[in-house]
């Protein structure tokens, strides 16, 4: 799931830095990618909102990769909690990005959508494997 959202979260990137390239989402409606990534809201701290979602992404996956290379009982609870507190957080920046989305600029990326589906499924596994592992 995050080397998807790497893969997706790069491309929207790419999509806000060349606006020639053609954007492979509706374009009018509820559903308007460009409307969404071309808003102001598409920006925080003067860098894409889709260039955080790859930091994150390749984060949640150097996560992934150190737990599966130390699985339980050797993996250190450290690095249990950062996994769960990583997505936690993500699963927390997705619902002010969707009600961003829905309130203020009034439209849905679907590829932004599918990222946030990506995070909050990073996140589902973090709460199954720490309650597996709390067992």
């Amino acid at each position: 799931m995050s080397l998807a959202g790497v893969g997706i979260a790069a491309y929207l990137t790419v999509l806000h830095y060349d606006r020639a390239i053609p954007m492979a989402c509706p374009g009018g409606g509820a559903v308007n990618c460009e409307r969404v990534l071309t808003s102001p809201q598409a920006v925080w701290l003067g860098v894409p909102v889709a260039l955080w979602g790859v930091a994150w992404f390749a984060i949640a996956a150097i996560f992934a990769a150190a737990s599966i290379a130390r699985p339980s009982p050797r993996e250190p609870g450290w690095l249990r909690r950062a996994g769960f507190g990583w997505t936690a957080i993500g699963a927390a920046v997705v619902l002010g990005l969707l009600y961003t989305e829905l309130a203020v600029v009034g439209a849905i990326c679907a590829w932004c959508s599918v990222a946030h589906l990506l995070v909050v499924g990073l996140f589902v596994v973090q709460v199954l494997t720490h309650a597996v592992r709390a067992e």
